[in-house]
């Protein structure tokens, strides 16, 4: 039984993005939807040992809420909705995907950037730095629609770059889509050599000790081995890797990413490149769980790999 997808609702700015990626995701991963939206409770309930409100909520949201469940039922998907009371929206948000023990849980992301740009708001800043289960965040007013049918993974060869490769080929598999490895490899200068002119110098790749061709051929077959029935092909760049991750982001329906590789397990962590990835992306990013074996195949319900 696939995990239920929680998607994070705010009244205040009805911005139906998250709603509509999460109904998406639920469609074809078949997981059971959950739409909460966070109010301020009279009392503080200390869900995440605050004794505080961290920022202004709205009242009770069961009437918002209702709206929503109608509009998806209409559109033919059913919606459990949930007024989540806490003393912020994270630690409400936080609460009901560690009791409901989610999947995925999916934000919208702040109005204040350009049309078409990720941007954490005030709540996705607090759970990249603590979300219990990986976390999607869409473009404000994303509309989607036009199906997923090529998924990129930001990968690395390291613990968490295959931990995000494994996610997206769940994906991808589950949904029929083209998988698109994307990895940055570094510039490598040698010197001179003979025939190119007086101060020429050629360049060739560097990861982890390997040029282009040899990434290309190693990222194909890792991904092939656990890819059955999937589509899959390599980009290898040797742009900055977040310059390639977002430039890339628009010739993608969704894109993955790992945590960062250090820190507290089981929480989601944004790294340098992940950090600028989430800001400049044009399409929904989904970012990983650290330390954990069940990443998105808990969504689809695919048995764990190993990524050590």
């Amino acid at each position: 039984m696939p995990k239920p997808i929680l998607v994070g609702y705010d009244p205040k700015t009805a911005d139906r993005a998250p709603v509509r990626f999460g109904a998406a995701a639920a469609r074809f991963t078949g997981a059971p939807l959950i739409v909460g939206s966070a109010f301020s409770d009279s009392a503080p309930i200390g869900q995440m040992g605050h004794g505080h409100m961290h920022e202004e909520l709205g009242g009770d949201a069961s009437q918002a809420l209702e709206h929503v469940r109608i509009e998806l039922s209409r559109e033919g998907v059913r919606a459990e909705c949930m007024a989540l009371p806490g003393t912020s929206a994270p630690a409400a948000l936080h609460y009901a995907a560690e009791s409901c023990d989610v999947g995925l849980l999916v934000l919208g992301s702040s109005r204040r950037g350009p049309g078409g740009l990720l941007r954490l708001g005030s709540t996705g800043e607090r759970l990249v730095h603590g979300a219990p289960c990986p976390l999607a965040i869409e473009p404000a007013e994303w509309e989607g629609g036009g199906g997923l049918h090529t998924v990129g993974v930001a990968y690395t060869d390291t613990p968490e770059g295959r931990a995000a490769l494994a996610s997206a080929i769940a994906l991808a598999r589950r949904a029929g889509a083209k998988l698109r490895v994307l990895t940055a490899v570094k510039p490598r200068e040698y010197g001179k050599v003979a025939g190119d002119g007086p101060g020429k110098e050629t360049t060739s790749y560097d990861a982890g000790g390997l040029d282009a061709g040899e990434a290309t051929r190693r990222i194909l077959e890792e991904a092939g081995a656990k890819a059955a029935g999937v589509d899959v092909e390599a980009d290898v760049s040797v742009q900055d890797p977040a310059d390639f991750l977002v430039a890339a982001s628009e010739r993608v329906d969704l894109l993955v990413c790992g945590s960062r590789g250090y820190g507290p397990r089981r929480a989601v962590l944004l790294g340098g490149v992940s950090r600028r990835v989430v800001a400049g992306a044009r399409c929904p990013v989904i970012v990983l769980v650290r330390g954990v074996e069940e990443g998105l195949e808990a969504l689809v319900g695919e048995p764990a790999h190993a990524t050590a």
